[in-house]
């Protein structure tokens, strides 16, 4: 650890070390991720010398299982993330393409080494390499951590926001430097990032489909919900280049802020354990705490949590300070202004927080040398983060734009001829003005807080508020005017903020439009027109993920007690009709216009006549409800005829592409092929969503199935056939013990006799906790899915978890054969090999635009090389 902490100094200090010497750059390298590694070996061993091995290893384990338990707390996660931050750092160590190699390169590098070190000291707060003080038995692996895909899915997350954070230093070292080529830069990490974030986000939703007792891939639990966010930051900044019109610089900073700050943000959702209570990702929860109404509420619980309270007060200052790097950006009017960068040193704060921390635990464990280790543990609830009032969290957000005023450089807003700004309410001397703006500014903060009672809400409502305030024409920043009003639609649709207040906030972000003077330009737009629907095509993409990154921003906020399932897929179901629509409009731009506007028009009208009409058409849970006007009929209604309208047009565009193309690079690495292959698997992937997710209502009893011992029973258009129980604790690769229900399944035919069709076995796995003496200290459970493939779909069988005991107990008592009566839940899932086609096709597309951009990295890169060289 210590080896480490010195590397990422040492790196910091002087971050073009490779230039001089490349073995010294290596071996630093190598030294900062040491820990994880070393930890790593530790549980692969079983060296049970270390308490962390004991608590979360075991013996038994498989190695694969082992490794993965490197993960299962605290303290592996941050060794983990250090190791891809590491692997990144190396990988990107030279001067990337546009970058300024004497001040935009090294402080990109060493915002990275900054956060390496950050997290290598969060961790020895935490002292992963603790020495056991007993033999006593941990409480082992969490079961639902045993599975394959737990030895994958933990470590492409990370990788995934490892690069998030990196595209986050490219943002900040442009910001303070020099921007120019921010554009070749920043995708030239976004691609990769979609990629990994693609596979791991799919690879987790596989888990839950085989593991969990769900019976989907996806429920918009916070934790997935949280990963989703970072995902969706990328594919944002991988269609900015496709917008009409050119991206500003600032625009491509705050997109990467917004990746590295949404990492933060979801590393806040899993980390923070009992703020999201609605979460089953709980395998790591510290404290029982209390309920307060808010996510930042329940936050501030945590400053006094002596394990979880300096790490996530850790993640949370960052995460402010990136929203502050954002406002103090709006401050610029002039090309060529940059903002001042003495305030980077306020990343000094978190280093401040964690030493403090580590010095107050050096102090208390000198002083309770003599004492027991439960006496010690409890002086440590008063950590420094526990005498900080909740306020002074508040400070960060303006911190640096209040520096930026204090040291001068800026100009004040002034009103546009043709536009409109809110500067134009102050009319004073040019200093004298800047400072009463910045005090408005903070009023209408303080004022939102009040109306809200939220404080991350009223940071949102800052981030695209804040633009529109210091514009000298705020009616051309139509796009945050967008996000704003969504911040207001989304925080009274999920019940956050009162219908009022959300009104309120809505008429701050429309006051532009309304108080400005009419223009007397003559923009002609028609929806039967090309021009227009192709406007419309090239902008969606940025629009429709911005604005519903910003709805799934305030449902997450809100779901800190309950899932909020409903309003997930309510208040996305228009977000899906304009991505297929504008998807449609691209794809058959060489369609005359008129046909493309009647037939997405006429498609639109008998979606909507059929959800009216029939909205149980399609059987299933159609006509369970979502809200109290509308049930889930009416949503595949919406959403059905659209996307299946744009299937052909989407194969068709893969066709033409590809047959367009007649250039000498491989067809593996085309970047238009591999954008319209992804755009054709999400299309897929969404027609499989709403078979799957839309249509199931998993909380409906109608699912849960009584079989009889060898009698057949009929549900829908399957039979179930209970034929008997298998008990095993033999030839176990995990677990201590077996139970499953053997059940034959049967397919009515038209004369309504069964055909057998499958076999299937669901069961419970279960673990026990055992002393050296052989006594079972305590026992959990993890369901076996059981899955009857088809090429229709799956049947998904789930036992019923709340019979095993009474299964066992009778079993042991009477024998396997007494038992007649078992429940299991089953889930018809039509088209569910859409989700994992559609996945599996995009990650296809995503992959050939990586190799694409790979090599187009590489020509431009050898034409830069050439270019100096002649020069």
């Amino acid at each position: 650890m210590w080896l480490a902490i010195i590397a990422a100094a040492v790196l910091l200090v002087r971050p073009l070390l490779q230039q001089q010497s490349k073995p010294a750059s290596i071996t630093f390298h190598l030294l900062m991720a040491l820990p994880f590694f070393a930890l790593a070996s530790r549980f692969l061993v079983n060296d049970t010398s270390f308490a962390h091995v004991v608590s979360y290893g075991g013996e038994e384990l498989p190695l694969r299982y082992r490794f993965a338990a490197t993960w299962a707390a605290r303290e592996g996660p941050l060794l983990l993330w250090v190791m891809w931050m590491t692997v990144l750092a190396f990988v990107w160590r030279k001067p990337m393409s546009g970058e300024n190699t004497d001040t935009t390169h090294p402080l990109r590098l060493r915002l990275i080494y900054g956060f390496n070190l950050l997290l290598l000291l969060l961790a020895l707060t935490l002292d992963p390499f603790k020495e056991s003080t007993s033999t006593g038995i941990g409480q082992g692996l969490n079961e639902l951590l045993q599975t394959d895909l737990m030895v994958i899915h933990p470590p492409l997350i990370f990788l995934a926001y490892s690069l998030c954070l990196h595209i986050s230093s490219i943002a900040l070292s442009s910001m303070f430097t020099d921007s120019k080529g921010i554009q070749e830069r920043m995708l030239s990490i976004v691609r990769p990032g979609l990629f990994v974030s693609t596979l791991g986000i799919g690879l987790g939703g596989l888990w839950a489909y085989l593991i969990l007792d769900w019976g989907g891939y996806w429920a918009w639990d916070p934790v997935e919900t949280g990963s989703m966010l970072p995902w969706l930051a990328l594919v944002f900044m991988a269609h900015l280049r496709t917008r009409p019109g050119k991206t500003s610089h600032q625009t491509w900073i705050g997109a990467g802020l917004a990746a590295g700050g949404l990492a933060l943000f979801a590393t806040l959702v899993t980390r923070a354990g009992g703020v999201w209570a609605s979460s089953v990702h709980t395998f790591v929860t510290d404290s029982a705490g209390t309920s307060p109404p808010d996510a930042f509420s329940r936050m501030m619980v945590l400053k006094s949590d002596p394990t979880a309270g300096v790490e996530v007060m850790t993640y949370l200052v960052v995460l402010l300070l990136f929203i502050g790097f954002w406002l103090q950006l709006q401050r610029g009017s002039e090309k060529d202004w940059k903002p001042n960068s003495r305030s980077l040193r306020l990343f000094s704060l978190p280093f401040i927080g964690v030493l403090l921390a580590l010095i107050l635990r050096f102090y208390i464990d000198q002083s309770c040398e003599s004492q027991t280790l439960s006496s010690c543990s409890v002086t440590l609830d008063a950590t420094v983060y526990a005498f900080i009032p909740s306020f002074a969290f508040s400070v960060l957000l303006f911190a640096p734009l209040a520096l930026e005023f204090f040291y001068g450089g800026v100009r004040t807003p002034s009103a546009s001829e043709k536009g409109w700004s809110f500067g134009s309410f102050v009319q004073t001397g040019e200093k004298n003005r800047t400072n009463l703006l910045f005090f408005i500014l903070l009023l209408i903060a303080l004022f939102i807080f009040i109306l809200t009672d939220n404080f991350l809400y009223t940071a949102f409502f800052l981030i695209f508020f804040t633009p529109l305030f210091f514009a000298e024409d705020a009616t051309k920043l139509w796009a945050q005017g967008a996000g704003g009003v969504m911040l207001g639609l989304a925080g009274a649709w999920s019940g956050m903020i009162e219908v009022l207040a959300a009104g309120i906030v809505m008429l701050f972000f429309i006051l532009p439009w309304l108080l400005a003077p009419e223009s007397d330009e003559n923009s002609s737009f028609s929806f039967f027109e090309k021009k227009s629907q192709q406007k419309i095509a090239l902008w969606a993409s940025v629009v429709i993920v911005g604005t519903y990154l910003v709805l799934t921003i305030v449902l997450l906020l809100s779901s800190i007690d309950a899932i909020n399932f409903e309003g997930h897929e309510l208040y996305g179901t228009p977000f899906i009709m304009a991505f297929a629509g504008a998807l449609f409009l691209y794809s058959n731009r060489r369609h005359e216009a008129k046909r493309n506007a009647w037939l997405l028009l006429g498609t639109l009208v008998v979606s909507l006549l059929f959800a009216i009409w029939q909205p149980t058409a399609f059987g299933m849970d159609s006509s369970t409800e979502m809200s109290t006007l509308i049930v889930r009929g009416v949503l595949a209604w919406l959403t059905l005829p659209i996307l299946i309208l744009l299937v052909v047009p989407m194969v068709k565009e893969v066709v033409l592409t590809q047959g367009i193309e007649r250039s000498k690079t491989p067809i593996w690495r085309r970047i238009p092929l591999g954008a319209h292959i992804v755009h054709l698997g999400l299309l897929l992937l969404l027609i499989g969503h709403v078979y799957t997710t839309v249509l199931v209502d998993r909380g409906d009893a109608s699912h849960r199935i009584t079989m009889v011992k060898d009698e057949i029973v009929f549900d829908g258009n399957y039979g179930y056939e209970f034929t008997g129980l298998r008990m095993t604790s033999e030839d176990l690769e995990v677990g201590d013990g077996y139970v499953g229900i053997q059940i034959n399944v049967y397919e009515l035919d038209n004369d309504g006799r069964g055909d057998k069709i499958g076999t299937v076995e669901p069961g419970m796995l279960r673990f026990d906790t055992i002393t050296d003496t052989g006594f079972v200290l305590s026992s959990r459970s993890r369901s076996e899915v059981d899955t009857l493939s088809r090429w229709s779909g799956d049947l998904v069988f789930i036992f019923d978890g709340s019979q095993a005991n009474g299964l066992m107990q009778q079993t042991a008592i009477n024998g396997s054969e007494s038992v007649q009566l078992v429940r299991v839940t089953v889930y018809d899932l039509p088209a569910s090999h859409l989700v994992w086609l559609g996945w599996t096709t995009m990650l296809l597309g995503m992959g050939m635009v990586v190799l694409g951009d790979i090599s187009k990295n590489g020509r431009l890169k050898s034409k830069t090389i050439t270019s100096n060289e002649e020069e």
